[in-house]
């Protein structure tokens, strides 16, 4: 009769004539000890009978998953076809990979914590990694309140104690800023994404800080409010080509932001770099490909995603520790290890930068 239907604890306990819960004792190896024989009676019973136990139970008995959870701000599906995502996710699957995680893609937009926290609180991953949290959003507090191991990547956490990894959005900013001034150029223009994400502000913040030590000011109009949307990138590169007296470089925030002014230039019968000198931030595997090929800030994208999902899961198994030592008096999240890394950006010298006026040659 059991073969039949898929057999339940239930059934491998009758049949090995013990308690459901020496069956629970066997399978998760504890807590308390099962004499040897009657373990593998049990453990034959199972293989007779075609006995499976869920994953999903059996980690929540133990809470722990081996699961982690990617929680992205981006818009929608953005996440998916970002090339600057698909870059460090790779580095997260292959951490992941190396420790035995599996990773979970919630796709539920977070909107606030009344309506977005419910997702969160049935533990269906041990930990949380949050990419491209925009200013507004107020995940990092909640998780935090909720007790959910957590580590923000591309931005700064905002709540002490809480993990993050980032590039030097502000380094790398000046980088490519002193580049540019260092050439010779001084009617430079900063073309952004939208001001929500940190790092925006970040590396526009960092643009004018290092034009005004240079001693060079930044007309309002070559400072247009951005974004990451092709669209509205392609459109305020037209605005800013064809003002009266347009820029002669452009500081792009991210390398996609470049393609398209790089674009633009090029509709317009300008030459990159002798008639405009266009550098981007990122250094996407792409950029190397473009024409001409792309000045870019280089930020090891598989690195921090490696190391943010590291970071994550050495939280995870501290708090499974702690969880386990706190029934003989070791206070649960003591000597938690957690911190925030920033790593270093690297000009990458391409073929799209050159002195204002140059000939190419």
């Amino acid at each position: 009769m059991l073969a039949s239907k898929m057999a339940t604890i239930r059934d491998v306990a009758r049949e090995s004539g013990v308690s459901v819960s020496t069956v629970s004792f066997v399978l998760n190896d504890g807590p308390r000890p099962v004499a040897h024989e009657t373990r593998q009676r049990v453990l034959q019973v199972m293989k007779r009978l075609n006995y499976h136990p869920s994953a999903i139970a059996r980690g929540l008995t133990r809470r722990h998953l081996h699961t982690i959870g990617i929680l992205s701000g981006m818009l929608d599906k953005v996440v998916f076809v970002n090339p600057v995502a698909a870059v460090l996710l790779e580095g997260v699957y292959e951490a992941a990979a190396d420790a035995g995680y599996n990773i979970l893609f919630f796709t539920e937009q977070w909107i606030d914590r009344e309506r977005s926290a419910p997702m969160f609180r049935d533990r269906r991953t041990d930990g949380v990694l949050l990419l491209s949290v925009l200013r507004t959003m107020d995940a990092v507090s909640c998780l935090v309140e909720m007790g959910t191991p957590l580590v923000v990547v591309s931005a700064d956490s905002g709540v002490p104690g809480v993990p993050s990894v980032d590039v030097d959005n502000v380094q790398g900013a000046r980088l490519a800023t002193e580049h540019l001034i260092g050439l010779g150029h001084r009617r430079i223009a900063h073309l952004g994404g939208n001001v929500e994400h940190p790092h925006v502000v970040e590396r526009r913040e960092s643009f004018l800080d290092t034009m005004l030590s240079a001693g060079l000011s930044v007309r309002p109009e070559y400072l247009p409010d951005g974004s990451y949307h092709r669209e509205t990138a392609v459109e305020l590169a037209q605005r800013l080509l064809t003002l009266a007296e347009p820029p002669t470089a452009v500081f792009a925030g991210n390398d996609t932001l470049a393609y398209s002014v790089i674009d633009v230039a090029a509709a317009l019968g300008l030459r990159v770099p002798q008639d405009l000198s266009v550098i981007g931030f990122d250094d996407l595997p792409a950029s190397a490909l473009t024409n001409p090929p792309l000045t870019t800030i280089r930020q090891p994208l598989r690195e921090i995603g490696a190391t943010a999902a590291n970071m994550l899961i050495t939280q995870i198994q501290h708090a499974v520790s702690s969880r386990r030592d706190g029934a003989n008096g070791t206070p649960e999240g003591e000597g938690n290890p957690v911190r925030a890394m920033i790593v270093r950006p690297q000009l990458v010298l391409r073929a799209s930068t050159a002195p204002p006026g140059s000939t190419g040659e």
